[in-house]
């Protein structure tokens, strides 16, 4: 296994900007061609730190972490939108002074990567989707992500206390073939608890709503879309089934399919050389 990359690091590498009226955590590695990537629910952009020192010295890479998550704001009572979070999207990469780029989503990033597939002010040359529930036919949701979404079981559970460190171990551990260790799991639950952000997490979930309402909305824009696709799935994935990518390579026959048999919900973590190696290929 590879050295756990340091928590510490990653955020002295960043910065935080005031990006539509909140301040958006922001980090930059390397130079050549852009990469801006975009995590998941319910961890940050620093899914993608172990991919840095394999990208880096051949591309630009800009990694943020959506509002809510990581080390961005997290405002209480806030309606929380896959719209809003595609806004802010295009808000960084315009901050940065992206020009044509790639984009590499995973997981709740898989959608709001299919809403800027419809808009033209993001320059989008090449996609890259992993793991993510892009239709909820064939989502698989853990047991904490049904509870959270209950309009009102979800909010009781955080006013409550009752997301903590413990809970979320057990159940974020099932999306990993092979658990994680403990320092890796404190990695994410320290993001996740920075801010008071666990205490959101009801909001932040209600995600999955937008996703259910839009969806075959966002499925048509991929498939009407002529940018590259490239699609890296887990097939240990208990979520996101790899049904999900079958469906998504109906839509877009021309895409290139990179199934990782060992590998859960979390390519870029569990096999960041591969990732990186088609990445680099894409």
């Amino acid at each position: 296994m590879s050295p756990l990359p340091s928590l510490a690091d990653f955020r002295a590498q960043g910065r935080l900007v005031e990006l539509r009226g909140h301040r958006i955590f922001v980090s930059e590695y390397g130079s050549g061609p852009p990469i801006l990537f975009l995590h998941g629910f319910p961890t940050s952009s620093f899914d993608y730190a172990p991919l840095v020192p394999l990208l880096a010295r051949k591309r630009r890479l800009i990694l943020f972490d959506f509002l809510g998550y990581g080390y961005s704001d997290k405002p209480q009572n806030h309606n929380y939108s896959l719209f809003e979070q595609a806004d802010i999207a295009v808000s960084v990469a315009q901050h940065c002074g992206l020009g044509p780029l790639t984009l590499v989503a995973h997981d709740m990033g898989s959608s709001v990567a299919l809403e800027l597939l419809r808009r033209p002010e993001l320059p989008i040359e090449k996609l890259v989707l992993l793991n993510g529930s892009v239709l909820l036919l064939h989502y698989r949701p853990l047991m904490t992500q049904r509870l959270l979404l209950h309009p009102q079981i979800g909010p009781l559970l955080t006013r409550l206390g009752l997301i903590n460190r413990w809970v979320f171990a057990q159940q974020f551990a099932k999306l990993f073939p092979v658990r994680p260790s403990d320092e890796e799991l404190n990695l994410f639950w320290d993001l996740i608890r920075h801010n008071g952000g666990h205490r959101n997490y009801h909001l932040l979930i209600r995600y999955l709503l937008e996703r259910k309402q839009h969806e075959l909305t966002w499925l048509d824009a991929l498939a009407a879309s002529k940018v590259p696709l490239t699609v890296i799935w887990g097939q240990r994935d208990p979520v996101s089934v790899p049904a999900i990518a079958k469906d998504v390579l109906q839509r877009r026959p021309d895409a290139k399919y990179v199934p990782l048999h060992e590998v859960g919900h979390y390519p870029q973590w569990e096999d960041p050389q591969t990732v990186a190696r088609v990445i680099l290929g894409a």
